[in-house]
């Protein structure tokens, strides 16, 4: 099969995937949200700076490093294999050992069981890490959809029941345990490969001049990325965050979403065409107008519909977080660029450079966030729009050294829609000036009038992206309408 034709069904597949699961987990947080507290979500978010860096640990940037190499061995893919579960048990031992600590520095008690829990979950978690980047490096998407949907219906269901059961905050922790053994159990059901019984120093050092320097850009970022949440959780509240985390985690979800698609198919697709220049250019250019299509106009629809959204979803309880959400979906709206950029920079090679901007980016946005915390949770959340902004900028710059489409280029690329966005987001806004009381008559006419006339104006100004993803569908369409002939 063509490279061109692995592409189209990895991303049809992936684009299953990654609705599924994340429809499904949107639907069990709303009714989590529901039976739990913001701080019950703000005591699990204080955990999630220490279990992410020690994933970052236990992945080292072996996963990507085995993506990026054309054809790895058994003895490298099996040394790696059996390196992450070896770090992944010295991390959860660390964990352990700092659970006391953990939890003194909150003045948190339960944070101590907590510590343990997840820690146990991390060990869990490596037994299936490298399952998942072989079929995520063969593009067997389909497999790992059936995969996520049982992981994330297994896991919601069992935490709905224990927060309905009164569990509290457990019922968040037991989620993730439950969640890893089954995705766990799954991949190695629906995974052929098998580890060998060897190991190989030679291979991990290979695979860590790549990777090393993934490792160290992927601890500042996660550190950079989960700072807010040590610093509201310390200085403020675990209330505080639990309103935060959840205009974080739903600003999140559109880009998570188109990201989620494109990203992970884009880099094994990148890395395959790593010497054609032009190619790479093509495929960067299209798979950004593609995301950003949709992205844009998604994070523009929540900024003016926050509030209905909140309330309709969430409940009365969340809505002090509306204030937060507005402002991190406008940081949003370029968070897909930054996972397409740097896909790139990867793709081909330049894991020694990916650190050195790291540090660059995660320098810079520590002294805003650090200026911001004395300014409230508002501040904070602004800091992390102007940081977006920058790291756009510094990413898209190596795109135009080494493709000739920085960061001009891109925003002229992405200027019709954005456009488009901001007539449809006006319009919506203007809903709120109508005498309507009720938040989900509301939201369904706010809603139902930016899907329309986004479309409409895309249909009419005839955009690129548009065009040719309402072809992709009208195909579809045909295909399935067509009739069978016997």
């Amino acid at each position: 099969m063509s490279l061109h034709k692995k592409a189209v069904f990895a991303t049809l597949w992936s684009s299953v995937d990654t609705f599924a699961r994340q429809g499904l987990q949107f639907a069990i947080s709303l009714i989590l949200a529901r039976l739990l507290t913001p701080v019950d979500y703000g005591t699990v978010g204080l955990m999630v700076i220490f279990i992410a860096v020690a994933g970052v640990f236990v992945d080292s940037g072996f996963s990507t490093a085995l993506i990026q190499r054309k054809d790895p061995s058994l003895v490298d893919i099996s040394s790696v294999f059996y390196f992450s579960i070896g770090i992944s048990v010295l991390a959860a031992a660390i964990l352990c050992t700092a659970a006391p600590w953990i939890a003194n520095f909150y003045k948190m008690p339960v944070l101590k069981p907590l510590t343990w829990l997840l820690a146990a979950n991390l060990v869990l978690g490596s037994l299936g890490g490298i399952q998942s980047v072989l079929l995520r490096k063969s593009l067997d998407f389909r497999r790992q959809c059936i995969i996520s949907i049982l992981t994330v219906f297994v896991s919601g269901a069992v935490a709905i029941i224990l927060a309905w059961r009164h569990y509290g905050v457990w019922s968040l922790a037991i989620q993730n345990l439950v969640g890893t053994i089954v995705g766990t159990t799954l991949l190695w059901f629906y995974s052929s490969w098998r580890p060998a019984w060897v190991f190989s120093i030679a291979s991990i050092r290979s695979l860590f001049k790549f990777g090393g320097f993934l490792l160290l850009s992927g601890l500042m970022d996660t550190i950079f990325t989960r700072l807010n949440t040590l610093v509201i959780g310390k200085f403020y509240s675990a209330k505080d965050l639990g309103f935060y985390s959840r205009a974080d985690g739903t600003s999140q979800l559109p880009g998570s979403i188109m990201s989620g698609i494109i990203g992970r198919v884009a880099f094994p697709i990148f890395a395959a065409a790593q010497q054609d220049k032009t190619l790479l250019q093509a495929g960067l250019r299209k798979a950004i107008t593609s995301v950003m299509m949709i992205n844009i106009p998604a994070m523009m629809g929540i900024v003016v519909t926050a509030r209905p959204l909140v309330a309709v979803l969430f409940g009365a309880q969340w809505s002090p977080c509306v204030p937060y959400l507005q402002i991190l979906c406008l940081g949003g709206i370029l968070w897909p660029l930054h996972i397409l950029n740097l896909n790139i920079l990867l793709a081909q090679g330049h894991s020694n450079l990916f650190f050195r901007l790291e540090i660059i980016k995660k320098t810079f946005g520590i002294l805003i966030m650090g200026i911001a915390c004395f300014f409230g949770i508002t501040a904070i959340a602004w800091s992390s729009v102007l940081t977006g902004v920058v790291c756009f900028w510094i990413n898209a710059h190596y795109s135009g050294r080494f493709l000739d489409y920085g960061f001009l280029r891109q925003i002229i690329d992405l200027l019709p829609y954005a456009g488009v966005s901001l007539v449809m987001a006006g319009c919506v806004w203007a809903i709120t000036l109508l005498p309507l009381s009720i938040p989900i008559l509301i939201l369904a006419t706010q809603v139902s009038l930016g899907v329309v006339l986004y479309l409409a104006l895309c249909a009419t100004l005839r955009l690129r992206a548009f065009l040719n993803a309402w072809s992709i569908v009208r195909a579809v369409l045909a295909r399935r309408l067509a009739p069978t002939v016997i």
